[in-house]
């Protein structure tokens, strides 16, 4: 048991800067923003509620989304306008949960859905989803709409556990 939270606290240290807390998780206590999740906050939009946890550094994509599966959780998805309009509150460049690293050109949110036809879909910003230099597959939030960029850039993040 020591080892397995040693290993954890490293873990999340390496990707993150910061180790998840270290209570055991109780489902019938720990709920957004209370137990292990109290770092995790309701947000709301209409009729949409979202439990997330928005970083305070920046991190790779794959460095964030690891850090959001240590904690029982996905990278954010933002795909409704109550949605996005919760995440266009944060207003700084931020992982998403969407990307094509699977197959170019076709989407997926970390919920399995895809987003149909991008370039029109009044998600991403002007031109975009662009490509560029063919190394552009994860997703972030870039003024108020979306953008895509290179995995391997470092940026904030937002973790969303699902209610």
């Amino acid at each position: 048991m020591f080892s397995s939270i040693l290993v954890l606290i490293l873990y999340a240290t390496v990707i993150g800067g910061q180790a998840p807390p270290i209570d055991t998780f109780d489902p019938a206590h720990d709920q957004c923003g209370t137990g292990f999740f109290s770092d995790f906050k309701i947000e709301k939009e209409g009729d949409v509620v979202m439990c997330l946890r928005w970083s305070s550094w920046p991190n790779t994509f794959a460095g964030a989304k690891k850090y959001c599966l240590i904690r029982g959780t996905r990278l954010g998805v933002f795909n409704t306008w109550d949605k996005m309009k919760i995440l266009q509150r944060q207003n700084n460049v931020t992982f998403v949960g969407l990307d094509d690293l699977q197959t170019e050109g076709k989407f997926i949110w970390h919920n399995g859905e895809q987003l149909e036809n991008p370039r029109s879909s009044g998600f991403f910003n002007l031109n975009e989803p662009s490509n560029s230099e063919g190394v552009e597959d994860c997703v972030v939030l870039q003024g108020r709409l979306l953008n895509d960029v290179p995995c391997t850039m470092s940026y904030l993040f937002v973790c969303e556990l699902e209610l």
